[in-house]
């Protein structure tokens, strides 16, 4: 890997590293001159398919340039010992994790006891990312660990601004440790790991498409990914002279949330209805809502949806929605018929939208404004299916719909689990560099802050894979692990 090819973050990393042990700004007071172990993942630009991955869609994905950087070293006792640092600015947090508290009796606990115990002080929630990627990784893959490691998470991008960073966290450490213990997890059973630490430790009901790109996601490349319940389909070249860029809304959005929580459920409700009028035809149940397609949504199902239902009365009716990461509140009213159409409309448009970039990478001009559109009304059903979208991040799309694609810009939407976040902006090279900070400038001036610009891309965690530093007589060494 050549100099120029180094992630930023790495870069971070070996300047930290190499400061003397009398600056305290440095890690010698962290790491001693054991080996130290580094996973380096991207944080992940969700161009298309969004929340539509619990639903088992088609969905296209991009890494960033920026993302964050996890290093380990193994301890003498049987603590996890965690710091998190901002690369650049802020100050680092640090928080202890003694081994045992992942353990009840003779054997490791539950989710719900670490859950509950990653949830006790609000203050130290954020190492639930790591702490329950190593619960998960030691109850799934049987894994022994007999001693604690020190463990430094250094980000180059926010969290909770709907590019991943949670994801990013959960890879990052299942990627480090899977080097250093030599496991050999393939990139499928990495992301599966990471998709459970976050669904039964921190208690974000999300799919698995966060794990999937960062985990495997290219350089310069779209991943598309199947969502049934994991797997890529392939990568997809991004029109030559044309980009995506991200957009921070500054508004902070977490799939934790109600919002996200209460859009999923809508979904599994209008599965249930859909399934239990199957099972009275005498027609298999679906999987997965996107194996529906729209033509048949309408013609035999739409009417069967409610708009809305309360949580008491769909029980009462279906007894069950069938999704064991959420759980359905009896006084609670639920959008069904927008939250249950979104998924099934938005698997045929990223389907329309990859063969589109397929078009236009053999010089078919037109076919980018299609690729446009397709965003553009997958941030439509966001907003009015979903109501999944906030006034700053409709401001930020209908700022790159005024400009069009006679400047350059072809499509945008809101990304991830939407009520905020980051935008995802698809342009000419020349119109991102030139229109994208005349927008921001614009949006700052609503909201009173400069907003992130994500753009660049880098390699996934699979495709970075591990390094090794190693302290000599000349300072610290490091080589691919």
């Amino acid at each position: 890997m050549s100099a120029e090819e180094i992630p930023f973050e790495v870069q971070e990393f070996d300047r930290l590293l190499s400061k003397p042990n009398s600056d305290p700004t440095g890690l010698a007071g962290f790491f001693n001159s054991g080996e130290v172990w580094v996973g380096r993942v991207p944080a992940r630009l969700d161009v298309m398919g969004g929340i539509a991955d619990y639903s088992g869609a088609n969905v296209c994905q991009a890494v960033l340039g920026r993302g964050m950087l996890i290093a380990l070293q193994a301890r003498t006792d049987s603590t996890l010992r965690i710091r998190s640092m901002q690369a650049g600015r802020g100050l680092p947090v640090e928080t202890r994790i003694p081994l045992n508290y992942f353990s009840s009796g003779d054997g490791l606990g539950s989710y719900a006891q670490v859950r509950q115990l990653c949830q006790a002080n609000p203050l130290a929630f954020w190492a639930a990312y790591i702490g329950g990627s190593i619960f998960t990784l030691l109850k799934e893959e049987s894994v022994k660990i007999p001693y604690g490691f020190s463990m430094l998470l250094l980000s180059a991008v926010p969290m909770n601004v709907g590019i991943g960073s949670s994801a990013a966290v959960e890879i990052g450490t299942l990627a480090c440790l899977n080097a250093y213990l030599g496991l050999s997890l393939s990139a499928k059973r990495i992301a599966e790991l990471g998709q459970m630490a976050e669904n039964h430790v921190v208690g974000a009901p999300c799919g698995i498409m966060d794990q999937i790109a960062i985990t495997s996601g290219r350089k310069g490349k779209l991943t598309h990914i199947l969502c049934r319940p994991g797997s890529i389909v392939g990568e997809v070249e991004i029109p030559p002279g044309t980009g995506f860029v991200g957009i921070n809304s500054m508004v902070r959005h977490s799939v934790g949330a109600s919002p996200y929580a209460d859009t999923r459920i809508g979904a599994f409700i209008g599965k249930k209805i859909i399934n239990d009028n199957r099972a009275l035809a005498g027609t298999a149940p679906l999987g997965y809502l996107t194996e529906l397609s729209v033509d048949e949504l309408n013609g035999k199902f739409a009417k069967l949806l409610p708009n809305t239902i309360v949580g008491s009365e769909f029980v009462k009716q279906h007894r069950t929605h069938g999704d064991p990461v959420t759980t359905i509140q009896p006084d609670a009213e639920y959008r069904v018929a927008g939250p249950t159409r979104h998924p099934i409309e938005e698997n045929e448009r990223v389907l329309k939208f990859i063969d589109a970039l397929r078009s236009a990478n053999q010089g078919d001009g037109k076919s980018l404004e299609t690729a446009g559109q397709m965003m553009y009304a997958a941030h439509d059903s966001y907003k009015n299916n979903c109501n999944l979208s906030v006034e700053e991040v409709d401001f930020l799309i209908d700022a790159v719909r005024k400009r069009g694609p006679a400047s350059g810009l072809y499509g945008a939407k809101i990304t991830g689990g939407g009520t905020g976040g980051t935008v995802a902006v698809f342009g000419t090279l020349d119109a991102l560099r030139e229109q994208i900070p005349q927008i921001a400038t614009e949006y700052s001036r609503r909201v009173g802050v400069m907003p992130d610009i994500f753009d660049g891309s880098s390699s996934g965690a699979m495709e970075f894979g591990a390094r090794k530093y190693t302290f000599t007589a000349n300072g610290w060494r490091a080589a691919q692990g």
